[in-house]
């Protein structure tokens, strides 16, 4: 196939549009190795990149002859194509909309698309209207086009912004909070942009949005339009630029995205089951600590008023812009109240959300501390419990690389599937859109399944619940019965933050010399009466079973013969300091020793050369 040729970009221009190239073949195919196979297909990753291809110029480049394009094609016949600006196409709706009621009728639909240019039936026109009524209300409005959705009273998780996004087909999501690339003068303000999946955007995508960003000279805002956020429905405002250029009409939607996200889980858990375990005869009591942050209504809503469990079961539950003045951390450090509550022995389970309410800590009777790395395990091999996994069956499992290898070990008893990747829900999102995933977790505190793109805090307390119903034991006995059968890694993490940034280049630097000589393997290293041989010692690196993409340096890792681990990760090494973190996974099978302090059992190590503000987690 030939293209005509086009001017020669500066290898700047062309970088940029490469990126654009590539963020708009992901949108439309897993892998950038992929094919166009169909002329359906080509219209709609030209349509990603923001051309509006007619039939003619389809045509031009999906001949009889032609079986399959590949992304340099598609690079090639961008270059060709110019973009559809919005304007343009704003116009186009104007001039179909003839009465001016800003909703474009079936008829008028018809008329347009089957009496002028490129003449299409009638059967191709119903399934152009069938996709763009979103809302199937037999008629094409502007907000199906400009359309934004927003959470009542301005607050959504973030696991219902990935919710919502895949329930309404949304083009993406916009998440403010300052959990997320935090900015602004103090720190207190991020943005996060999440795709039509529901999951964090590639780096593709947001390279591309840093790259126009760097173009922008300026920005039009509307101080007198006023929103009322608590009101649930559609608002509709007519806006005009600047220069009274007028711009159709933009449309505003109030959601319950409580409701929503309560409608999904409805259809992942057995909740009559989750009923009899919180407000039955034989109830267990809960103690959920919403820490101020936006999971609080979800909490109130589902676990109390749909669920059964006790209003003062739920605590904190009202969000706050401060937080209650605390840091909204689900561990052992901030929420203390949580655990000293636990630690009384009046409630059998317990849970801390974080701020967005992504991420979790469990907790049993008298305050047994359930490790992130043991959480996610756990759920494993429990999975059946969970009605969603007894119809999808479980494709396969994945935890962050510094994770403990506890979920190594279900899997490989269960002989499922396990990928190891670097830490970034993003690499998850990737497996399971491409059918490769099922259940993922970070030592972070972070859960999640395919159900959604995003880690879900809520999710996961629900699943630990069912498990409950299932097993009708206490979170210490399901937990030790699991190691009993698994063996358990006594897992711990070291922060060192605001170190001098040479020093802790020198530190990893030194340590990738003695890593990599040869002599490194196989050498036994010895912790009371545990001696541990080095089987690898590398520097880990990550290609994308799906994509292809590499993501090299991702941390230095001893791994020992037993599964044993030590990582060294390095970040922020600007001027404000370096952050060093260690961690330390033991793996232990021996009955008589399962039960000790993890931070007795685990291997000792000494930094105490840069050590000015070591935190444990």
């Amino acid at each position: 196939m030939s293209f005509q040729e086009s001017p020669r970009p500066s290898d700047d221009e062309e970088e940029a549009f490469y990126m654009q190239c590539r963020a708009a073949y992901l949108a439309v195919f897993r892998s950038s190795l992929a094919n166009i196979a169909s002329k359906q297909q080509l219209c709609r990753v030209l349509q990603q990149a923001g051309r509006n291809p007619s039939y003619a110029t389809l045509n031009k480049y999906w001949t009889p002859r032609t079986s399959k394009l590949n992304f340099d094609d598609f690079c090639e016949i961008l270059k060709c194509e110019k973009k559809t600006e919005e304007k343009e196409l704003m116009r186009a709706f104007k001039k179909m909309d003839v009465n001016g009621d800003g909703y474009i009728s079936h008829s008028e639909l018809v008329k347009a698309l089957t009496t002028q240019g490129d003449k299409m039936s009638l059967e191709e026109m119903n399934t152009i209207f069938s996709l763009a009524d979103i809302n199937q209300d037999g008629k094409l409005d502007y907000a199906e086009i400009n359309h934004l959705v927003i959470g009542q009273n301005g607050i959504m998780s973030t696991p219902a912004v990935s919710c919502v996004i895949r329930k309404i087909k949304a083009v993406g999501g916009i998440i403010l909070t300052a959990s997320h690339n935090p900015g602004g003068p103090n720190g207190d303000f991020g943005i996060k942009y999440n795709i039509s999946s529901g999951g964090p955007a590639p780096e593709g995508i947001t390279n591309k949005i840093f790259e126009i960003s760097k173009g922008l000279q300026e920005y039009h805002i509307c101080p007198e339009l006023k929103v009322d956020l608590s009101k649930i429905g559609k608002q509709t405002f007519d806006v005009e630029t600047f220069n009274n250029e007028y711009y159709p009409i933009i449309y505003l939607e109030i959601v319950d995205s409580v409701e929503a996200y309560a409608e999904m889980l409805r259809g992942i858990f057995d909740f009559a089951a989750l009923k009899t375990l919180l407000s039955g005869d034989k109830h267990i009591n809960v103690r959920l600590d919403a820490m101020h942050g936006v999971v609080g209504p979800y909490v109130k809503k589902i676990v109390c008023e749909e669920l059964g469990s006790p209003a003062n079961s739920a605590v904190n539950c009202v969000p706050q812009e401060d937080f209650g003045g605390h840091h909204p951390d689900p561990n052992l450090t901030y929420a203390a109240d949580l655990v000293k509550t636990m630690k009384e022995g009046e409630y059998d389970f317990g849970a801390a959300f974080d701020g967005d309410g992504d991420r979790n800590m469990v907790l049993g009777k008298h305050g047994f501390f359930v490790n992130p790395s043991d959480s996610v395990a756990v759920i494993a091999a429990n999975i059946t419990s969970i009605p969603y996994f007894q119809k999808t069956g479980v494709k396969g499992l994945a935890r962050s690389m510094p994770t403990s290898g506890a979920l190594d070990n279900v899997a490989k008893n269960l002989k499922m599937q396990l990928f190891e990747t670097p830490t970034g829900w993003k690499f998850f999102g990737n497996l399971m859109d491409a059918g490769k995933l099922s259940l993922c977790g970070e030592e972070s505190f972070g859960t999640g399944s395919d159900h959604i793109r995003e880690k879900d805090g809520l999710w996961a307390v629900l699943a630990w619940l069912s498990i409950l119903a299932t097993r009708k034991q206490s979170v210490e006995d399901i937990m030790k019965d699991h190691w009993q059968k698994f063996g358990r890694n006594f897992f711990t993490r070291y922060d060192y933050e605001e170190v001098d940034s040479d020093a802790a280049n020198k530190m990893i630097k030194d340590l990738e010399t003695a890593m990599f000589d040869p002599s490194f393997k196989g050498k036994k290293l010895s912790s009371g009466d545990k001696t541990y041989e080095v089987a690898v010692a590398d520097n880990f690196a990550y290609t994308d079973p799906v994509d292809g993409s590499v993501s090299k340096n991702q941390g230095l890792r001893i791994i020992f013969s037993d599964g044993s681990r030590i990582i060294f990760r390095l970040s922020g090494t600007g001027s404000a300091g370096a952050t060093v973190r260690l961690y330390i996974d033991s793996y232990e099978k021996d009955p008589q020793k399962i039960y000790q302090d993890p931070q007795v059992s685990t291997i000792r190590s000494n930094f105490s050369q840069i050590d000015p503000g070591r935190k444990r987690r």
